[in-house]
């Protein structure tokens, strides 16, 4: 399947699709960290909110490529959430609820390897020895 939206597309359907959206979660993400390094908790928040809906979009957008797809953004979202729970407790001087991390980063983890397993390029790199 393709990235790029085609010319009979209506514009809106090309801005809310996987190519557009995917460059916006990263620079929310970037934003959102380092507004979170200078500690301006503010702006941190509504930039994490704004990678966390971002995300969740891109796991929508994502159902239609396939489960391996699937599999690599719930893994994306667990790695954002885990972040953002993250980000909360420190702007907020509480110590950062490890047990809720360390679920959502072995979450991940299992997606990622899911989305490895399903990936054409891994199945390649095997199949290729």
């Amino acid at each position: 399947m393709t990235d790029a939206a085609p010319a009979s597309q209506p514009a809106a359907a090309r801005w809310f699709s996987k190519p557009v959206i995917d460059p916006v979660n990263t620079l929310a993400w970037f934003a959102m960290d380092a507004l979170w390094l200078c500690r301006l908790a503010w702006p941190a928040y509504l930039a994490a909110g704004l990678t966390v809906a971002t995300g969740l979009l891109l796991l929508t957008l994502g159902r239609r490529e396939g489960r391996g797809a699937v599999y690599a953004d719930l893994g994306l979202n667990c790695w954002i959430i885990m972040n953002t729970v993250w980000l909360a407790h420190d702007l907020n001087g509480r110590d950062t609820p490890r047990a809720v991390a360390a679920v959502l980063g072995g979450l991940g983890a299992v997606f990622v390897v899911a989305a490895a397993r399903h990936s054409r390029e891994v199945r390649r790199l095997r199949v290729g020895r």
